[in-house]
Formats: C-alpha cells, structure tokens, sequence
C-alpha cells in the first residue's frame, strides 16, 4: 500500500475510492442517491488510470532519483521570491496578517498582490517548497530545511492557504518516494495525527460557524446526531462527500444542454491565467455547476464539464487529464532528472484533489509542472536550477 501512493495514477483510485466510501456513510439527507450513470462513469476511469498505473510500474517509470540541485542555487532563487514578495507587500501598503493582528480592515487577502504577478509567486513558491524539501532529503542539508520554513512565511503574512496546503501534501509524497520503508509503529503515528487533524478540522468549523448551523443547514441526518460519533468529524464527511454530491446534483438538474465546445476547451482545459483574463473581451460565456446549496462551492474535477456538453464533457476531460499525466509522466521529466521526484509528487497532490475540482486549470498549481518541465529541460545549462 506504502509503495502504491508512489504512483500518481494509483492517487486517483485511492482518492476517490475514499470519497465513494465517505459518501456511503449517509450522514446527510441532502446528498443525492448516486446514479448509474455515475458509477459507469467511474468505473471506467477506474479501470483506465489503474490499467495505466501498471503499467508505469511495469516500465520502471518511477525512480527514487536523488535531487543534486545546489544549495546555493535554491537560495538565490528564494531571495529573488521573496524579492517580489517585498515590492507586493510596498505596492499594497499593508501585510494582511498584521492589519489582522491589529484590527484594521487592511488589504482582504483575495484581493492582496500585483494581478499577474501574484499568481506566479504563488506557483513559483509552491514549486520551490517541494524542490527545496527534496533537495534537504537528498543531502540532508539543513540550511536547505531553514530555506523550506522560510519559504512559508509569505503564506502566513498574506493568508494564503493554497501555499500552505500544497506545501505540506506535496512535501508528504516527496516523503514517501525518499522513504525505504515505513514502520508499522510510524503508521500507526500518522494514522492517529490524521484523524487528531480531521478532529481539530471539525472544531475549528464549528467554532466558526456557531455549532448546529452547519448540521441544519446541510440536513444532518437524526441518525447521525443521536450516535456516539463525535459530530466534529462531521466537517470531514461534508467536505469529502460533498463534491460528488455536487457533481450528481448538476447530473439531475441539467437535462438538455446547447452544447458549448469552445466554453469546455476554454475554461476547462486552459489555465485560468487565460481565461479569466480573456474570457471577457473574447465575450465567451462562462457555465458553473449546479450547487446543493450555495456554501458547497466543488463538484469534482468533472461538475462543470457537465454543463457545457452534458455526459460528453466529463469522458472528454477525463481522457484529456490522463493524457497530460501520462505525457508529464513518460516524456516531459526525464527519470534521472533532479526534478523527478518533486514532478511526481507536485502531479499526486493534482490528481488528488481532482476530488474536489479541476486542478489542471488552476494557475497556482498547475503551473508548478510547467517550472519543473522548464527547469527539467534546461537542468544541464547555467542559468537555472543546475544539478552539481
């Protein structure tokens, strides 16, 4: 099982599967009853990510490939982040965590940053964070551990929670490759750390909420409120659970569609750095998916597609998504690279939230692949990130 979260392919069952297993539990009479249509669906890109899967694992296209990239390398590229960094915070006029801190309005984190720009330091940064832990790993450098810390820093002053989160999951799979094997004992370790953190994750949403807002609203079943479970582990199952009640919800609701080829290439293909910017002046309507209520904002990496070309949009994203993984996978990050390592587990922590939405398309993350195809290709050169 260990080894098998090495695969990012295999990411895609487990994911789901877990989302499947989440939403049986039933704790909601608002979710939808699953469809036949959707376990077809299902079934099908089961089959093909898991007969892909082995066979990368059948053609050893996954290698613990140590990163030789320097250290001074890294350093010189996080001084010229937080560089940039430094001219937003100018720029802005305010730190958002300190306004906070102090209780003025200040600048709301959804609108902090130099349009563009920002959306690069974001996927920069969250690339740099993977390569710098698995550079540590590597060489076990520490000066390269107080660079990885450093590098979260940003996050905490702006609040963003994209840096964090993808900071962290990319930095457990860069973990895993690097690991020979995990001792029961450690399993049993992090088994109980994830469950204390979808604890304390429930806790945390209710204190923000007000308690029984959040049970009535999404129609927590009486089953449910009457059992011994703690309720905070509620939040966990309205969050897993909910995208896939979404992506059926907008299955039952959308009856006919006018089908809209351009819309489903442009905003559900393309990066968002395109089509948010040019969506508009091209006057390309923009479709969404049909929500249970308004607050559960996900459907998948599927939903949306829905709404452009019906049942056809999500069998033509799904072969589309398998086909960029399996081209990053066998060409784009050779085996033997620095960067293979951090490529893999940057295209898990993808594929794993798939679950929630469409990763691909996402600026901030996606493009983290595009630095580590770049740096990848240009790896033997001078002026980039050169493995000693």
């Amino acid at each position: 099982m260990y080894r098998l979260l090495r695969n990012p392919l295999y990411i895609y069952l487990i994911g789901f599967s877990i989302s499947f297993l989440v939403y049986i539990l039933n704790w909601s009479s608002l979710y939808p009853e699953i469809s036949t249509s959707m376990i077809i669906f299902f079934t099908i890109t089961f089959f093909c990510f898991g007969c892909f899967g082995l066979a990368i694992s059948y053609l050893k296209l996954i290698q613990r490939t140590y990163s030789k990239t320097k250290t001074k390398q890294i350093i010189i590229s996080a001084f010229i982040l937080l560089f940039f960094y430094f001219i937003e915070f100018i720029v802005e006029g305010d730190i958002p965590l300190v306004s906070k801190l102090l209780g003025r309005a200040g600048v709301h984190y959804m609108e902090f940053g130099i349009p563009l720009l920002h959306g690069i330091l974001i996927s920069f940064n969250s690339f740099l964070i993977a390569h710098t832990f698995s550079t540590y790993l590597s060489t076990k450098n520490k000066l390269l551990l107080k660079v990885y810390f450093l590098l979260y820093i940003p996050a905490l002053l702006f609040f963003s929670r994209s840096i964090l989160m993808l900071g962290l999951l990319t930095s457990v799979f860069i973990y895993i490759h690097y690991s020979e094997k995990l001792r029961f004992k450690n399993q049993l370790k992090l088994v109980f750390l994830g469950v204390l953190a979808l604890y304390l994750f429930g806790v945390l949403g209710n204190l923000r909420s007000g308690g029984d807002y959040i049970y009535e609203q999404s129609k927590a079943t009486e089953k449910f409120m009457k059992s011994s479970i703690p309720k905070e582990f509620y939040w966990t199952y309205l969050y897993v659970a909910s995208p896939l009640a979404n992506f059926q919800n907008t299955v039952n609701k959308t009856e006919k569609v006018n089908k809209d080829f351009v819309g489903f290439i442009f905003y559900e293909n393309l990066p968002q750095i395109i089509s948010k910017n040019f969506g508009r002046p091209l006057q390309i309507p923009q479709r969404d998916l049909v929500r249970l209520i308004p607050w559960l904002t996900v459907g998948t990496t599927y939903a949306k597609s829905i709404s452009y070309l019906g049942w056809l949009g999500p069998y033509l994203l799904f072969i589309f998504n398998l086909i960029v993984y399996l081209t990053i996978i066998m060409f784009m990050v050779p085996r033997r690279s620095s960067y293979h390592i951090t490529t893999l587990s940057i295209l898990s922590v993808i594929i794993l939230l798939n679950i929630f939405a469409n990763m691909l398309v996402v600026t901030g993350i996606s493009f983290q692949l595009a630095y580590c195809v770049i740096f990848a290709f240009f790896e033997r050169k001078k002026f980039v990130l050169k493995s000693g």
